[in-house]
């Protein structure tokens, strides 16, 4: 089962196409590590990029970040990015996790804040949608985050624009505009993200 994530934030001093280059040597990579369960590399706008990947406990993630993959990409700091990347360890409230990663090419990220006393109801809020992202068909996967004590958000991969609308007009924006006024400190922060390349292991 899923219960940590890393998030990794970072600008391009490199044109994308070998950003995009570099993404897809590193999914490469990452494919060998039996303990990462997915990972994502993402592009937030013109020059802004980040790697999302998920793990079932903290010795997988330690050992990626140990490993190969993970120093080939710190390792490229001076050469492909402006400053060292923003790291933010994650924890994992639930999940929904893809059979296949093909023609997955859009993303989303949600970011929010729990109001003061109401982060436990959040934790709970994010558990109580994973029903409902499981019926939806094209939402590939599915992460809850909760990034602190009072942040917590979505990542989630699709395959076209269309099956990403389908998810922001869905169950879970409702039930975040029925619950926000009372649990949540102020509107959602949203990326639409480009999916770059991915890589995804079942559970063994």
């Amino acid at each position: 089962m899923i219960n940590k994530a890393l998030l990794f934030r970072f600008e391009s001093q490199t044109d994308e196409d070998t950003m995009d280059t570099f993404l897809e040597d590193l999914a490469t990579e990452v494919s060998w590590e039996k303990t990462t369960r997915a990972w994502f590399g993402i592009r937030y706008m013109r020059g802004e990029f980040g790697v999302y990947s998920c793990f079932d406990d903290d010795a997988g993630r330690e050992a990626h970040l140990g490993g190969q993959a993970a120093a080939t990409f710190f390792g490229a700091e001076n050469r492909l990015m402006t400053a060292a990347p923003v790291t933010t360890r994650i924890e994992i409230l639930g999940s929904k996790m893809p059979q296949a990663l093909e023609g997955v090419t859009k993303g989303l990220v949600l970011r929010f804040k729990a109001k003061p006393g109401k982060e436990a109801e959040v934790a709970q809020m994010m558990r109580d949608c994973q029903p409902l992202v499981d019926k939806e068909a094209g939402t590939l996967a599915w992460f809850a985050n909760q990034y602190d004590a009072s942040h917590f958000g979505t990542f989630a991969v699709f395959a076209d624009n269309a099956s990403r609308f389908a998810h922001l007009t869905g169950q879970i924006p409702r039930a975040l505009g029925m619950t926000g006024l009372s649990l949540l400190g102020g509107a959602p922060e949203v990326h639409m993200v480009d999916v770059m390349t991915g890589i995804a292991r079942q559970g063994g």
